[in-house]
């Protein structure tokens, strides 16, 4: 991204005016993830742009979804749509990198089709590419910036896990991590309220994904129509706790959009490409910090945070 585009994406988040998502996708993928990071920094931004911002997280149907006919011929081998019984030509949704289009196995089993819609990587590395060379140069004459938040680590993390959601056999990969974490922990803290979707590997691919659909509402729509309860999210919480404070393995890319609950209280987890590790110490530093707000503590919850830094630093009494 170069630096005259970062100052524009800025000032369509900062200004006073009502925040054009289309604006800042056309400014690219790598504008659309920093707005997806800004959207849930209610600290850099008034609430109600970070509730506008949330809308890149939202699937929907847009005026840039591409041709189904365009996508198959360009990600699919010859016979593709002959694993078929019927392809949906609309697309159920598009986001900023992928769209997904309805279809129906020969046995009759209802799946969804994934399609990395462009060849998206080449530009995204540039754009990262760019970014960190005029990025580097402000940190070079403003080192005080590095510990605002170490923006060069965080661009960093935004390369790695949006390449990892342009491979779409990523998702096949972190549910299996996913997995095989839940199993380890079977015995003493069981997650039998949590599944994954199926996904037919056999006939998915680096830019396709082939995968069970999931008709149970997703959290954004329970929470649209009022039937998200405490108790729905107190089991999202033990549920995601358990990865992210426990085995210090967990979804990477959790939100509204990506987890779905049906009526007996089971949730499913999907778009799992990106998974993300916390080193123990910062686990431990979390939950601390969330225990001790939770009772009120703040001043522990301070020093709990503190222990997430590599080398703490020195609090005077």
């Amino acid at each position: 991204m170069r630096l005259g585009t970062f100052l524009r994406f800025m000032w369509t988040v900062r200004s006073r005016k009502p925040i054009d998502l289309e604006r800042i996708k056309g400014m690219g993928l790598l504008a659309v993830k920093v707005g997806q990071i800004l959207a849930l920094r209610p600290d850099l931004l008034p609430p109600e742009r970070c509730l506008k911002l949330q809308g890149l997280y939202q699937r929907t149907h847009t005026k840039h979804a591409a041709p189904l006919s365009r996508l198959m011929t360009k990600n699919c081998p010859e016979g593709f749509a002959d694993h078929f019984a019927s392809i949906e030509e609309e697309p159920m949704a598009a986001a900023s990198i992928g769209q997904v289009h309805a279809a129906t196995l020969h046995d009759g089993r209802e799946v969804v089709i994934k399609f990395v819609k462009d060849d998206f990587e080449e530009p995204f590395r540039k754009d990262v590419a760019r970014m960190k060379r005029w990025l580097s140069a402000v940190l070079f004459f403003s080192p005080r910036l590095r510990k605002v938040g170490n923006p060069m680590a965080l661009l960093n993390h935004i390369e790695t896990y949006t390449l990892d959601e342009l491979d779409l056999r990523n998702e096949r990969l972190g549910q299996i991590r996913l997995q095989e974490a839940m199993e380890s922990v079977k015995e003493d803290f069981p997650l039998d309220r949590l599944r994954f979707p199926e996904i037919h590997t056999d006939i998915s691919s680096e830019r396709v994904l082939v995968v069970e659909r999931v008709r149970e509402p997703s959290i954004e729509d329970r929470i649209d129509d009022g039937s998200l309860g405490w108790d729905d999210l107190l089991q999202l919480f033990r549920i995601q706790g358990a990865f992210m404070f426990g085995l210090g393995t967990f979804h990477g890319d959790l939100h509204p959009g990506t987890q779905c609950l049906d009526e007996d209280g089971v949730y499913t987890f999907i778009d799992t490409g990106a998974i993300c590790e916390a080193p123990e110490h910062v686990r431990a530093a979390l939950f601390g910090f969330f225990e001790h707000l939770a009772r009120g503590n703040l001043d522990e919850a301070f020093l709990a945070m503190l222990g997430m830094a590599a080398t703490p630093p020195r609090v005077r009494n």
